[in-house]
């Protein structure tokens, strides 16, 4: 574990050192994105009763086809940004038992589109739609450790499952299938303060998210879809709602925010909420940051969402969209 941590903070260091050495030519180093998952790094405390984690990882990384996000925002006129990308979503956790397993790692695959505008007054509006596929790769039952998922004997296990079953007690937390496609529609807006070279300085950043579990990929071809009997237990609908705000003391930014996740449809003995309030501290003003954060409600796990616990975590993260100097929209006067 000791190598884990070790080898994902040299990485994320040697990145940032490379980021700065490169930030008169910011198309030489990565692609920006308003809306996006920023990888983590981290340990804690807080656990169900079942599982005791030992860390929990999320090594996002963004594929850019097509990303003129920066460029179009540092222009002397308003021009929109666009960006078309494949972005990887594994999350990891390895757990306490025999040999630390990690245990049923999460997959998303998503291709995505970001549209950005900046306002008269430099403040940004974004747009972003993502589609894709969201599993776990086990292939057993999710509530019987002696079934395959989909066979008659797995299937027969939900007509044991009543409003009063808890579903995290009966759980197959070694191979349980998790596997549905889904489609996410998202608003970002950021009210940007600058300084007198145009960097913002102090930021207000609000996002809502409204996702959708859908069985044929893209909403078109039929694969990787759900379980018919899962989706009754988790639902089809998910709202999203995060708040950010950014400033800096002595040199070093901070961020502090507030996640809101909401399910719609889930099983009575689930939470159909998450909360998750935290903050990152960017010591050396780069992409690579150190959090805080504490989240209570259902679990973000793959079908873990049947768990419901408050968690204390500490951790390293990056950020995909960090501030950069903006050049204010041309005043055009009347010569007249």
């Amino acid at each position: 574990m000791k190598l884990v941590f070790t080898t994902f903070f040299l990485l994320l260091t040697l990145t940032a050192v490379a980021q700065k050495q490169e930030e008169q030519d910011f198309s030489a180093f990565k692609d920006y994105y308003p809306i996006a998952q920023r990888p983590y790094l981290s340990g804690g405390f807080g656990n169900n009763e079942y599982e005791q984690i030992l860390f929990d990882a999320k090594p996002v990384v963004y594929y850019g086809v097509y990303n003129d996000i920066r460029k179009s925002l540092t222009r002397d006129s308003i021009v929109r940004g666009d960006a078309f990308y494949l972005t990887l979503q594994p999350q990891l956790r390895m757990y306490q038992g025999n040999s630390k397993p990690v245990k049923t790692p999460s997959y998303k695959a998503l291709l995505g589109w970001q549209s950005i505008l900046r306002t008269n007054n430099n403040n940004f509006l974004t747009m972003a739609i993502e589609t894709g596929h969201y599993s776990n790769g086990q292939t057993g039952a999710a509530f019987s450790t002696e079934f395959e998922d989909e066979s008659e004997e797995g299937q027969a296990v939900y007509e044991t499952i009543t409003d009063d079953t808890d579903l995290s007690a009966i759980l197959n937390r070694k191979s349980g299938n998790f596997s549905t496609n889904l489609s996410r529609l998202s608003f970002n807006y950021r009210v940007n303060r600058f300084d007198t070279e145009n960097n913002p300085k102090r930021i207000h950043s609000y996002t809502f998210t409204y996702q959708l579990y859908h069985n044929n990929f893209m909403g078109l071809f039929d694969f990787g879809g759900y379980n018919s009997e899962d989706i009754k237990l988790y639902g089809h609908h998910q709202f999203e709602l995060g708040y950010e705000f950014t400033d800096y003391y002595k040199n070093m930014r901070y961020t502090l925010g507030q996640e809101v996740f909401l399910h719609l449809g889930s099983h009575p003995s689930t939470d159909p909420y998450r909360s998750k309030t935290y903050g990152i501290l960017y010591p050396w003003d780069t992409d690579l940051g150190f959090f805080a954060n504490f989240t209570f409600g259902f679990d973000d796990y793959n079908y873990r969402f049947v768990d419901s616990f408050p968690r204390f975590s500490i951790g390293v993260t990056w950020d995909w969209f960090t501030p950069f100097v903006v050049k204010p929209p041309k005043v055009v006067t009347d010569k007249s």
